[in-house]
């Protein structure tokens, strides 16, 4: 069945209303909010990539001049510093040695070659059983690798003349 008489249309309450309304309006500021912050970036981006050009090209005479002096010190302080990481400290080489000497044993004759750490002694001792000693001595050192008596005679006075190669760690100098 069709109804004939038209019903009269039910109104929304007023809060419901000011709601739509509150609703709308606030989904139209957060619209137009976006595209206002977009172009203020956009704008800022511009000035700030104006501002760079700028810069770089107020650069005088004096600032390049003044950057390559920096950078030419710089390259100096790292090749400095690669000479002290490789420097070979003789002082360290000599404490070492002076610890493991014997009392009665007089070295003439010290030759040391860095590039293989290959240091040849000549020397000279009171008897045999200190130059025995004196070789135990170097054996129990870690940081010698090998010892090698190359030459033994009995010289003047009655003292034994010695030579000896021994190849040291390299870290004995590091």
């Amino acid at each position: 069945m069709v109804e004939i008489i038209p019903k009269p249309i039910k109104k929304m309450p007023s809060w419901e209303r000011i709601l739509m309304y509150f609703t709308f309006g606030l989904l139209f500021v957060s619209i137009g909010s976006f595209f206002l912050l977009n172009y203020f970036v956009n704008q800022s981006k511009k000035e700030l990539q104006k501002s760079e050009e700028v810069l770089n090209q107020i650069k005088t005479e004096k600032e390049i001049a003044l950057e390559k002096e920096v950078f030419d010190y710089q390259v100096k302080i790292k090749d400095f510093s690669l000479i002290l990481t490789e420097h070979f400290y003789s002082s360290k080489f000599f404490g070492f040695f002076e610890k493991l000497c014997h009392p009665q044993v007089w070295f003439s004759q010290m030759n040391f070659n860095v590039n293989d750490y290959n240091l040849s002694l000549s020397g000279e001792t009171t008897d045999f059983l200190t130059l025995e000693q004196q070789l135990r001595i170097f054996r129990k050192e870690p940081l010698i690798k090998s010892i090698v008596l190359s030459d033994l005679s009995v010289g003047g006075e009655g003292l034994v003349d010695f030579s000896l190669d021994i190849i040291l760690d390299q870290n004995i100098i590091k």
